[in-house]
């Protein structure tokens, strides 16, 4: 755009101000945003004519807003004129301008030429309240007679209507329950080569019992661990057998109504790392975890 072009476009937004009558002058505010018209395409008639708009809404805080209307020309328009884009300043009482604010009717002074390319120098007024103001930018693309000029009123509808027009909602905070207690932890140490219980087994057993009961409801596993004396076979065996022996327990202690999963692994996970064949007490045991589980 040349020197030149950009005052005579300065002088028609001008002289369209001068033009608006003193019921349409435009509101004192701020510039909130710039909206961006397509234009379609058609043939125009000597008295009036209409153009169907889509529009953005790019305000200068925020999400962009599609909007879809028509423009209705009240002046001279001859001849097949191809799309266009028309651009407005909007202009706000305030910054803080709400969704959907540009919807409504608009009407302003009319101008009787355009300058360059066609820019018009329409001043707009209407949407909410009738607060909104649409200031002139420019008009690019017009193949044909004056589409800019003579522009006396607007329509603008919002793309998304049912996103603007909810009312706020209520909201609250969701609850999030408590996490669940943590996993407990029981450790049952046997003789060696040996699957029986011994009283101090015993008396872990009823630990574990007393707190799955605590921890209703709940899930139970029981694994069984060997030293490294003897073959990996073997010593599956025994590790099963020790679990077993416990869950049979916990079900003589009153673990009823609970599922007790009972499982060996040899001596494939130790305690204490010693290598093959060798004693050690710690790694001779059987673990019981207690997990809480949801309520059904």
């Amino acid at each position: 755009m040349n020197k030149k072009f950009q005052l005579l476009m300065s002088a028609a937004v001008l002289g369209g101000l001068g033009l608006a009558a003193p019921a349409m002058a435009a509101p004192h505010g701020v510039k909130v945003g710039v909206l961006t018209c397509h234009v379609a395409s058609g043939w125009g008639y000597v008295i009036a004519s209409s153009r169907d708009l889509d529009c953005t809404y790019r305000p200068n805080r925020g999400e962009p807003d599609r909007y879809v209307g028509s423009m209705s020309k009240l002046g001279v328009d001859i001849g097949y004129t191809q799309n266009g884009v028309l651009i407005w300043d909007v202009v706000a009482p305030t910054s803080d301008t709400r969704a959907g604010a540009l919807q409504g009717d608009y009407a302003g002074a009319t101008a009787s030429a355009t300058v360059g390319a066609g820019v018009g120098a329409n001043v707009l007024i209407g949407g909410f309240d009738k607060s909104i103001a649409l200031q002139p930018v420019s008009f690019e693309g017009n193949v044909g007679f004056d589409v800019a000029a003579g522009l006396g009123e607007m329509s603008l509808q919002a793309a998304h209507p049912e996103r603007m027009s909810e009312a706020p909602r209520e909201y609250h905070e969701a609850e999030i329950p408590p996490p669940p207690p943590a996993p407990r932890t029981f450790a049952v140490f046997f003789a060696f080569n040996k699957s029986a219980l011994t009283p101090e087994a015993r008396q872990i057993v009823r630990e574990a019992v007393l707190t799955a009961k605590d921890m209703a409801p709940v899930r139970v596993i029981v694994v069984g661990d060997t030293d490294t004396v003897g073959t990996h076979s073997y010593n599956q065996g025994l590790s099963e057998a020790r679990a077993n022996a416990v869950r049979a327990e916990m079900r003589k202690q009153g673990l009823q109504g609970v599922e007790i999963a009972a499982v060996g692994r040899s001596f494939d996970d130790p305690l204490i790392d010693t290598g093959a064949n060798a004693r050690e007490a710690r790694n001779r045991r059987a673990i019981i975890e207690v997990r809480s589980v949801p309520n059904a």
